[in-house]
């Protein structure tokens, strides 16, 4: 049954997740809530992008090296670079490589800072906009691909099939409305994510938390890498 109070409470606990906005809820907020919030996460992420549109829009004018830093700063801080650090923690709570784990922080920060400090100065602006999108769409569409245990996480064990059907169409939607050649793009990172997770699952029996970062973060620069190499 369609909620629109338990839809506008689930939009505001993912802003709160994904986010820096931290809009204080003055209700009790149960399961049901937080289900009808991850159906809103492309039209975040769009959100989120438009944004980094308007600020990638301003290197025709100024220094493509200096927007490009201004956006990943915004991005970094609109988003809290959670996600980023997910990326670590996840790779940590595999290998768990304690020794230099410090080291190993820094490098894939580094690494993930750089790659994403090229391609928003060389991809075409209005990939900027989809890239959240992207992310958010492409965690909730390998939710019905991964097959362990997912109990440890906070939104994939909650994603339905009706929320993959939402992510998958509103993407395709806003890339078709953007930039049709983005369509192309997307196929490729929602095939290439796709074989990539399936491929892991099959040697991987539970997943921490930190995964549903780690997946947007790695399906926002596949999008990126692959925007750039065919050159859409």
């Amino acid at each position: 049954m369609f909620d629109l109070r338990s839809i506008v409470i689930g939009i505001v606990l993912m802003l709160r997740k994904y986010t820096c906005v931290n809009i204080t809820i003055y209700q009790e907020t149960n399961e049901e809530d937080y289900i009808n919030g991850i159906g809103a996460l492309p039209l975040i992420g769009l959100a989120l992008g438009f944004f980094s549109f308007i600020i990638a829009s301003l290197r025709y004018l100024f220094e493509g090296f200096f927007i490009s830093s201004v956006v990943l700063l915004y991005y970094c801080l609109i988003t809290k670079a959670v996600n980023i650090k997910d990326v670590y923690g996840t790779f940590n709570y595999y290998f768990n490589k304690e020794y230099c784990k410090d080291t190993w922080e820094v490098i894939i920060l580094v690494i993930i800072c750089l790659m994403y400090y090229s391609l928003f100065r060389i991809v075409p602006i209005t990939s900027l906009i989809l890239m959240p999108s992207v992310g958010f769409s492409c965690m909730i569409i390998l939710s019905q691909i991964i097959k362990g245990d997912l109990s440890n996480t906070s939104v994939l064990k909650y994603c339905k099939k009706h929320h993959v059907i939402i992510a998958f169409s509103l993407s395709f939607i806003f890339a078709a409305i953007l930039n049709y050649k983005l369509i192309i793009s997307l196929s490729l990172t929602y095939m290439a994510a796709g074989i990539i997770v399936s491929r892991i699952d099959n040697k991987i029996k539970d997943y921490p938390v930190s995964i549903e970062g780690c997946i947007i973060e790695l399906s926002q620069i596949l999008f990126l890498i692959i925007t750039y190499l065919f050159k859409f």
